[in-house]
């Protein structure tokens, strides 16, 4: 039936429109997107478009929400073993994605959430190693360690992730950044 979840129309439409949708961020910026640029570009109509996304930014909200739960169901099924090695694989397949989403003029909205949804379980992780820590110093160490973290990446992604995913775990390794995440 058309417009039911997991039909293969449905599918393939927000197929279309998702992929226009990353084409036309490439060139512009969110805000100058329109539904009638998009709906151009992927060759539907409007109705279709709007069967599925309110606007441009909803389809921006959707496709982040997506992105986020694979990057928690990687941060869960890794279950606290190799996170970083696991979630840089996420991103190199999520290439073109990941370049827009975690470009430095996007306050991420998908890097906010995970760090907010890792940061409890990386603060006690780091208590253990740092017990002396009163929680100023804490937070302080985790803002500045998942700081350096987001740029390693964003640097990697803006380098068209030349290097492979164990090489930057090792470069971050041995900046400490990761010693205690």
């Amino acid at each position: 039936m058309v417009g039911t979840k997991g039909n293969r129309r449905t599918l393939y439409s927000k197929k279309v429109i998702i992929e226009a949708f990353l084409l036309l961020l490439q060139e512009k910026d969110l805000n100058k997107i329109t539904v009638t640029d998009i709906c151009k570009e992927a060759d539907i109509n409007r109705g279709t478009f709007y069967s599925y996304y309110n606007d441009p930014f909803d389809l921006m909200r959707s496709i982040e929400e997506e992105m986020i739960q694979k990057m928690m169901s990687t941060i869960n099924i890794s279950g606290g073993q190799n996170i970083l090695n696991e979630l840089l694989k996420l991103i190199l397949i999520n290439k073109e994605l990941c370049k827009i989403i975690f470009n430095e003029k996007n306050n991420s909205y998908v890097l906010n959430t995970v760090l907010n949804s890792a940061h409890d379980i990386t603060i006690a992780e780091i208590k253990k190693h740092l017990p002396n820590a009163n929680e100023t110093h804490l937070e302080y160490f985790f803002t500045y360690s998942t700081g350096g973290i987001i740029e390693v990446i964003r640097k990697w992604i803006n380098d068209d992730m030349k290097i492979p995913t164990e090489e930057v775990v090792q470069i971050l390794d041995s900046m400490n950044f990761t010693k205690f995440q």
